[in-house]
């Protein structure tokens, strides 16, 4: 009598279908495991039932995935929901571009409320007092670093965020409240700090002029002077302000054709002078002046700013300001990675 043989099929890992799902929706396997996923795991580890859900909540948590569409295979993949949001775009910019931004930002706003205890100070809807309180200090002007350290200091955390889906678009910046705190979250490369610091003086001009509702957010796709929309334009005329104790300043050079060494100690001068950023000097030139001018004004920070690294500051002050303890282990590493930065161009 022979007896037959039982032949066991391997079980498939649920995480090739995951990821083919995941990459339906904008979600790259490298992303998912480089970025969402903590670095202990391993795709064996859901081939156990109770592996694979942790594997799910976790991607639920970090990608603001809805776990219930995660979890049947059956059904299209969805997005928590996560408040009212206002898109500043321009017209052939359409908000599902904008969308993966929108989450992975909103995601690093919560667990940076989260791990923030500084108390939230009242802000000023007049940006010449923020200006009085940082100049009052004994600091030159109001530049990226003494802006970042006010807000900080008043209760309000400040991020860059590097990493982004490559399906994604990446916004210059965003601002929201998380449970009554305001935060903003920084998305442009930039290596120079002007750059960043008018991007973060209009986003605190959205918070302090009230433009974002309780729990909501707000993406700056461009920050861009020319906006028709009213808010951006308040934002705008706000961080003018902020920065320079005037709206609508512009600063001309003494020669209309300066090269980049003479804009940087006209800059300079002018800077010391008038207590405004020097940086924010050259690139308000360059603006004024039209685009052919965009490479002068870029070549002026260099001179400036010969070792610049806005982003790390930016990544240097969170790291300094959170109390990474409130934060479970798998969180603290996503915002870590989130904020982790990258080759600038």
């Amino acid at each position: 009598m022979q007896v037959g043989r039982l032949i066991v099929l391997p079980q498939l890992n649920p995480m090739k279908p995951l990821y083919r799902r995941l990459r339906e929706v904008g979600l790259s396997q490298d992303f998912v495991k480089k970025t969402a996923l903590p670095s202990w795991w391993e795709d064996d580890i859901a081939s156990n039932p109770a592996g694979y859900a942790q594997g799910l909540m976790l991607l639920s948590r970090h990608l603001g995935l809805d776990l219930r569409s995660l979890q049947e295979e059956s059904t299209p993949l969805r997005l928590r929901d996560f408040g009212t949001c206002k898109f500043k775009k321009r017209a052939d910019v359409s908000e599902d571009e904008l969308l993966l931004a929108r989450v992975m930002a909103t995601r690093a706003a919560q667990l940076a409320a989260e791990a923030t205890t500084t108390p939230l100070a009242s802000l000023p809807e007049n940006a010449e007092d923020i200006r009085q309180q940082i100049l009052s200090g004994g600091a030159p002007w109001v530049g990226l670093a003494e802006l970042l350290d006010w807000c900080w200091s008043a209760g309000i955390p400040v991020l860059h965020l590097d990493h982004f889906p490559k399906s994604a678009r990446r916004p210059d910046g965003f601002a929201a409240r998380v449970h009554g705190r305001p935060v903003i979250v920084l998305c442009r490369r930039a290596k120079f700090s002007a750059w960043l610091l008018f991007i973060l003086a209009h986003e605190l001009g959205h918070i302090a002029l009230n433009h974002i509702t309780e729990d909501g957010a707000l993406v700056d796709d461009y920050v861009d002077d020319a906006s028709l929309d009213v808010e951006e334009q308040q934002a705008n005329a706000f961080a003018e302000e902020l920065l320079t104790g005037q709206r609508g300043k512009r600063f001309m050079a003494a020669d209309r054709w300066p090269k980049a060494q003479q804009l940087a100690d006209d800059a300079r001068q002018l800077g010391r002078q008038s207590m405004v950023d020097p940086g924010h000097i050259a690139l308000n030139y360059a603006h004024s002046m039209g685009a052919e001018f965009y490479p002068l004004g870029a070549a002026a920070l260099k001179v400036l700013e010969p070792e610049a690294d806005a982003i790390g500051l930016v990544r240097e002050k969170m790291a300094e300001r959170l109390d990474w303890s409130r934060l479970p282990e798998d969180s603290s590493e996503f915002l870590l990675r989130v904020t982790q930065q990258g080759s600038t161009p």
